[in-house]
Parts: structure tokens; sequence; C-alpha cells
């Protein structure tokens, strides 16, 4: 240690005077006293510090892990359910769906199904597939005229070839249901392509009631502006023979028949 003054090294002892230039020194000591307290104050509180900073961290860290190993360890949902529950709809299956099977692959049910057979005399029958998980409503609806054998007698009055047959009118007053098409607010992805089964209404959205009407061919306009509801999954051609027949003008088309078209019966069946 030097003198603060002649800056010559300081016996040993921390002398009150530097014995080379008389100096009092009880000053510098004290300074040097002061500075040693100063310079031991991070020392004395750093551990303290590291400590907390420390256990902060861990905290840290075991609040990301409650957070983050659930998510990890969480397993990915299947995506391999089927159409009808739940799986991304699919007009390329519905598609293969569409006169996929047979009439005879079908037997008849006591109970409701989402399966309907429709004779038509003289033409053949036919096996429409309703979609509920599509349009709930209109397949509900349609469930509820067969279950009561509405459609029995009633006749296809409407024939355009190369674009679809419509039947289906009661005399009696019915009423009307939700119109389930993007138009009318309501997403349903069944697009009108030959074999599909769709609801017939006016110029009014919600004006459904009875008709119907089987898509002889694909027909985009109608997309989005008609409530599809199943398809034709055994008998298209059936659809092909009443389109056959002779027709004439009401004014405004070519589309009465000009023989009757007659629905025998509307049941619902199952696949055997």
């Amino acid at each position: 240690m030097n003198c603060p003054k002649c800056q010559k090294p300081l016996p040993k002892g921390n002398p009150r005077v530097c014995p080379n230039c008389k100096k009092d020194l009880s000053n510098f000591y004290k300074l040097l006293e002061k500075r040693g307290e100063l310079a031991a104050e991070p020392q004395k509180h750093f551990p303290v510090a590291a400590v907390v900073i420390a256990a902060v961290l861990v905290c840290a860290l075991i609040a990301a892990a409650v957070v983050l190993i659930p998510k990890l360890t969480a397993k990915t949902p299947e995506t391999t359910a089927p159409a009808e529950s739940g799986e991304a709809f699919s007009m390329d299956a519905v598609k293969a769906e569409i006169d996929s099977k047979k009439v005879e692959d079908f037997t008849e049910s006591a109970e409701p199904t989402d399966y309907v057979k429709i004779s038509i005399k003289d033409f053949g029958e036919l096996v429409v597939k309703l979609r509920p998980d599509l349009a709930p409503i209109s397949a509900q609806n349609f469930k509820d005229l067969v279950a009561r054998h509405y459609y029995d007698g009633l006749n296809f009055h409407r024939v355009m070839p190369g674009f679809m047959i419509q039947g289906g009118a009661g005399s009696e007053t019915l009423t009307p249901i939700k119109g389930e098409f993007s138009a009318n607010g309501v997403e349903n992805p069944l697009l009108h392509v030959r074999g599909v089964l769709s609801m017939a209404r006016t110029r009014v959205m919600d004006s459904a009631t009875s008709q119907f009407f089987l898509m002889h061919a694909d027909y985009p306009s109608l997309n989005g502006n008609y409530a599809a509801f199943g398809y034709i999954v055994a008998g298209l051609e059936t659809v092909d023979r009443v389109c056959e027949i002779p027709l004439g003008s009401n004014g405004s088309e070519q589309s009465v028949p000009q023989v009757d078209v007659i629905i025998d019966s509307a049941v619902f069946v199952t696949p055997k």
C-alpha cells in the first residue's frame, strides 16, 4: 500500500503517519475501510439474489411444463371417420355411391330409415339415400310424408330430359319448410349432379312442401339455390325411362307428360 501523498510504500501495521512525508493517514485509512465495505456489499448480497433468480426460473419452467406437456402428449384427432360422422364432405364419394347398387340389394323396413324405395308404375323402381346430415329439415320432411304414405298415388307432372323429373304435388295444404341452401343462408355442399334428389319450390326460398325432383343430368345453376337432400343409389335407369316419354307444352316449356307417370308407392327400405 502506498502513501496517498508521496506514493512511497507504507510499512506494515497501518502507521498513522507516513514515515517518509509525515502525512497524517487517519482519514486515508477511514476512506479505505469505507471503500472496503462498499466493495464487499455486492459479494454479501449476490448469493441471495442468485437464489431468488434461480427460484423464479424454476417456477417458470414448471409453469411452462404444465401448459405444454398436455398439448404435446395429446393425440391427433382421427380424420378417417365416415362422412356422416364428421369427415369433410366429398362430392367424389357421393358420385361413386350414386347408382352403385341394385334395387334388389334392399329390403322393406317397418321402421323409418334413410333409404326410400320409390316405385313408378310401368317404369320401374329406384332407391334414394337421404342425407339428413346435410339437409336435416328437408330429409325429415320427406321421411314424414313417406311414413304416412303421402306420395302413394301421386305422379311426376313435370319431365324435362337432360334436366330432371318433378313430382309429389298433392292436394293437401302443407306447411312450408326452410330452404336449406347457401342462397338462403344454409351451408349445403350436395351438388345437383345426375341422380341427386332435391326439393322443388316457388321463387320464395322457404316455400318447399312436398314436391321433389330427381336429376336426370348435372345442372350446376341449381347449386346453392335448391335444397338437395339425397341421391339415387339404385335404379337410376328408371329416371332415364321416364325421360323417354312423349311430352307436351304448358305454354312456357315442353315438360308435360303425355302419359301418366304415377308413384305406386314410396316405402322405407334398408340395405340387406
